[in-house]
């Protein structure tokens, strides 16, 4: 059954879909199928099976179940016609005709040879109709596109990354000399027909397609053009012509298009230099997608999103020495059949870290290789290759990578070369992304030691805050709040951001919290404060500047004072919509000694929410401040029409900063937040 269904999906017109569930596979249904009928602009098509099997009466009752969407019955001498409406995503499609003159009429309306299992029987039915629904649908959404493909005589193709899986078509297993019975979906089989000397420069052409569009704002179109050696040793050109996909974070991870192949087959040419120049270019493209990684894991997702299938392996395993084991940073799926060589690859990998030489296992089911032991205990060992390069230099080891082939394979004195290339490329960049991670680790150790650890408990006052750490480069930054009571029983609301993203930024917004909270004086307006800090910054010559906003709240009353220093206004959210708090300001802080910073004086009601926050919330590449903030805005309303908080009309200030920390997605916010939630307190 379930290669029915699969035959049935894989049909690009009405005609292929009876031939499919007509044909030797059909024994799976339990009845005979009649014929199709498929939905062709205002016309309903009979695609009958056989000379009278359907006639005009059966034509009229399926015309009948495609409008009403039911499934209808015609009784004659000969048997009774089961017919099932085919639809999907709300679209009439067709219908379906069974014919069971052997079979009984179930109660419920289903089709059962006698003595068969009526529920193994329904769920058979209901998945084949589901199946050939699909394939209508898809042959009514790309008729003119299929009929597009058959006249260019173009294969489809589609390769995705994440897994290693290739779909071919029918056209482009000709096309590749490939029985489409025995094609197994993995990427390597790709690079088993190519032309021995193409492989060198497909690997340098798809590190090239793929390192363009990775980060990019839209996928782009490539071609390329190689040759393949089919099973008789002829040579055919072929053009690839394709589109890179990419996921949420600008990775590359699907490329979709057409082959076609060339006119006439070619002899083998000669072998040349191209080898070795396209390798170099392969080196080159690595290099440059390198120079752009900053982190481990930057290093790892290039590993296994360019290098893995441009090479053609399997599956790729990035390890860091650390204390005399190997630490895996990055590996593509295994799948479970592999778990139990794990082992063993670990401790190819720690030898190869140790000793600073490359492994080339052609074939590791031999179990000859004294340098991997593990393999010759290990049992199921299947017919693989490993490259096993280390990582480091000749004064110290870094660690090493691991590339698995799922077949045996000869390494060649220029593939051994470039090997060692691509592991003096991968050692450079994974040392310098070590020495940035240490970098943010400690940056981040010392802005969580700013930041407060919890907020006070106040009687008349309800508080919630956030700290989201940008999700590109350094990742932390001198955003910080924090919340004063002061002895009058008023309190100092404070949240500012301090310039870069570094450990200096969050020294400076150390100094600059405490500053504020030894400033923060009974009956001193935040204006006042803001003009001393202003003073103080300017006089530690930190080369910094900050963005600030002070606010003075009177929780028995509502009233509200408050002054910025360059900072974005603060939002008052009400049950029935958000507006901005206007409040007056000058300059940032540490521009000008002698700015000045006017107050300003508002009200909270007690079902207000005072939101203060940083500028990386509504920040975005490209897109208009004012309008990432109405975008904002629009959102907080759309999530209140959709909540039923406790309380009726009551905002919940936890739900609102977790709604904030999630708007626009963590793969767009390459700067960090800070938030803070306040209300006054029944």
């Amino acid at each position: 059954m379930a290669r029915l269904v699969l035959d049935v999906l894989r049909c690009r017109d009405p005609q292929g879909v009876l031939e499919v569930v007509t044909g030797a596979a059909a024994a799976a249904l339990p009845a005979k199928v009649a014929g199709l009928y498929a939905v062709q602009g205002a016309r309903l098509t009979s695609f009958p099976a056989g000379p009278g099997l359907l006639d005009t009466l059966v034509d009229v009752t399926a015309a009948e179940a495609v409008r009403t969407g039911e499934r209808r019955w015609v009784h004659g001498p000969a048997g009774s016609t089961l017919v099932l409406p085919l639809s999907e995503e709300g679209r009439r499609l067709g219908a379906l005709a069974l014919d069971a003159p052997d079979g009984e009429v179930a109660p419920d309306g289903e089709v059962a040879p006698d003595g068969g299992d009526r529920s193994e029987s329904e769920a058979a039915q209901e998945l084949v109709v589901r199946a050939c629904a699909l394939a209508l649908l898809f042959a009514a959404e790309t008729g003119p596109l299929a009929t597009a493909v058959d006249a260019a005589q173009s294969g489809v193709f589609a390769w995705d990354f994440s897994v290693d899986h290739v779909y071919w078509d029918d056209r482009a297993c000709a096309i590749y000399g490939v029985d489409p019975a025995e094609f197994d979906g993995r990427g390597e089989r790709f690079f088993d027909v190519l032309h021995p000397d193409d492989v060198p420069v497909l690997q340098a052409a798809i590190a090239d397609v793929a390192e363009s569009a990775a980060g990019g704002a839209s996928s782009p179109v490539y071609r390329l053009d190689y040759r393949v050696v089919h099973a008789d040793g002829c040579v055919h050109q072929v053009t690839e012509r394709g589109r890179v996909s990419l996921d949420a974070s600008g990775e590359p991870v699907q490329v979709v298009g057409l082959v076609n192949v060339g006119e006439r087959p070619e002899p083998a040419p000669e072998r040349d230099d191209a080898a070795d120049a396209s390798r170099d270019s392969f080196l080159f493209t690595l290099t440059r997608a390198m120079a752009k990684a900053v982190t481990v894991r930057d290093v790892a997702r290039i590993m296994t999103h360019l290098v893995r299938p441009a090479v053609g392996a399997d599956n790729v395993v990035l390890s860091i020495l650390e204390n005399g084991r190997m630490r895996v940073v990055g590996e593509t799926r295994i799948v479970s059949g592999l778990e139990h060589l794990r082992a063993p690859a670990r401790a190819a990998m720690l030898r190869a870290a140790h000793h600073g030489t490359p492994l080339f296992i052609e074939d590791i089911s031999r179990r000859t290789r004294p340098e991997v032991p593990g393999l010759a205990t290990a049992q199921d060992v299947p017919a693989r290759s490993w490259v096993v390069l280390p990582l480091g230099t000749a004064e110290h080891s870094t660690g090493a990578c691991l590339l698995s082939f799922a077949q045996p394979r000869r390494y060649d004195a220029g593939e051994r070369t470039f090997y060692t290339g691509v592991a003096a490329v991968v050692t450079q960049s994974l040392e310098r992304a070590q020495l940035f991670d240490t970098e943010h680790e400690r940056a981040s150790d010392l802005q969580q030691a700013m930041l407060p650890r919890h907020l006070p408990k106040l009687p008349m006052l309800e508080t919630y805050s956030g700290y989201l750490p940008g999700t590109r480069g350094m990742q932390v930054g001198g955003d910080w709040y924090d919340v004063v009571p002061l002895s009058d029983r008023t309190v100092a609301l404070i949240i500012g951001d301090v310039q870069g993203h570094d450990a200096h930024a969050s020294a400076v917004m150390g100094q600059l919290r405490v500053a504020l909270r030894t400033l923060a004086e009974d009956g001193v307006e935040p204006g006042t404060v803001l003009s001393r800090v202003n003073r103080v910054l300017c006089d530690l010559e930190t080369d910094r500047f900050a963005t600030c906003a002070y606010l003075l709240l009177d929780p028995t009353d509502g009233t509200l004072e408050g002054a910025r220093a360059g900072h974005p206004h603060p939002l008052r959210v009400h049950p029935e919509g958000v507006t901005e708090i206007h409040l007056a300001g000058g300059p940032p802080l540490g521009v000008d000694p002698e700015a000045a910073y006017p107050s300003t004086i508002a009200r909270l009601d007690s079902e207000d929410v005072l939101l203060l926050f940083t500028d990386g919330l509504v920040e975005r590449r490209g897109v208009d401040i004012d309008r990432s903030l109405r975008d904002m805005e629009d959102s907080i309303q759309r999530w209140m029409r959709g909540t039923s908080p406790d309380g009726g009309d009551v905002v919940d200030l936890g739900g609102l900063v977790e709604l904030l920390a999630t708007h626009e997605g963590e793969a767009t916010r390459s700067d960090d937040v800070a938030l803070l939630a306040v209300r006054r307190a029944a």
